[in-house]
């Protein structure tokens, strides 16, 4: 869903940035790892103050998580390190798509598998890289999707490690009951970090919230304290009304983000999940 959003105004901002923005301070391995020292980047991450922000997702202009040590440190061990809010490519370049893990762990076989949006992967069989260990070059396969509860689910490789904890966030527990309206719920995804918002409504297979999301996050686990909600799937408005959350200066205007609940695609998953 977010890959089609289109929001007028980012646009704008886009075009601003781009005639405005020096080059990267540096030509990254990932052409999406991309630091930016210019005043208006930081002005649109809303940190003036910082010495430079990230950015992983084009219109993106949230400073965006880091690799994190523990990847890194699994990297030189040979390995892609999996958890909550991992970044991946998904597919075939150059048309990959980059996508955010909700959690890792194993099958009732137990085998490695990851799970993400199901609109990441365009067909089963479809490649997945780490984007955090981009050098190991593909470290898993999608084996599963579901269009109807928007999950997919990804066969990891052995050159692996799967974990409940990822650059600072952590998942023990998965699924609860539907969460009151007006409680805050939290995401993370590689395009915006860690937001939070108030949840609209809960129940059936939906949690509908007001958490800023966009492209690049689908797929990124949605938690309270360190219990796993749902799977980010995409904004509710319909075109051409969409408007994703582009940058934190928006505040609480954009989209409303839709999430699978975990209590209903968590026993619909092939094999079956359970958390290392």
């Amino acid at each position: 869903m977010f890959r089609r959003i289109a929001a007028v105004a980012a646009a704008a901002v886009l075009t601003a940035t781009a005639l405005l923005a020096p080059a990267a301070s540096a030509q990254p391995a990932d052409p999406n790892y991309v630091w930016r020292t210019d005043l208006m980047s930081k002005a649109l991450a809303g940190k003036l103050n910082a010495d430079r922000v990230l950015h992983r997702v084009p219109t993106s202009f949230h400073d965006a998580p880091r690799t994190p040590a523990e990847a890194t440190q699994a990297q030189a061990r040979g390995n892609a390190l999996y958890g909550p809010g991992t970044p991946i490519y998904v597919g075939h370049a150059p048309n990959d798509l980059i996508c955010t893990v909700a959690v890792a762990g194993y099958n009732d076989a137990g085998e490695k598998i990851a799970l993400t949006a199901g609109h990441c992967a365009g067909n089963v069989g479809d490649p997945v890289v780490n984007a955090d260990a981009r050098a190991l070059g593909q470290t898993g396969r999608v084996i599963a999707v579901d269009r109807n509860l928007d999950y997919a689910v990804i066969q990891l490789h052995p050159n692996t490690e799967v974990s409940r904890s990822y650059d600072g966030l952590t998942i023990n527990h998965l699924g609860a009951a539907p969460v009151p309206a007006g409680q805050t719920v939290c995401k993370k995804g590689v395009a915006s970090g860690v937001t939070c918002g108030i949840t609209w409504q809960d129940g059936g297979v939906m949690n509908i919230n007001q958490v800023c999301a966009m492209q690049g996050d689908s797929g990124g686990p949605l938690y309270t304290g360190d219990r796993l909600v749902g799977i980010i799937n995409g904004g509710m408005f319909p075109q051409p009304f969409a408007l994703a959350c582009h940058t934190p200066l928006q505040g609480p205007l954009h989209a409303p983000t839709g999430s699978a609940r975990a209590d209903a695609f968590l026993p619909t998953v092939p094999g079956g999940f359970r958390l290392p």
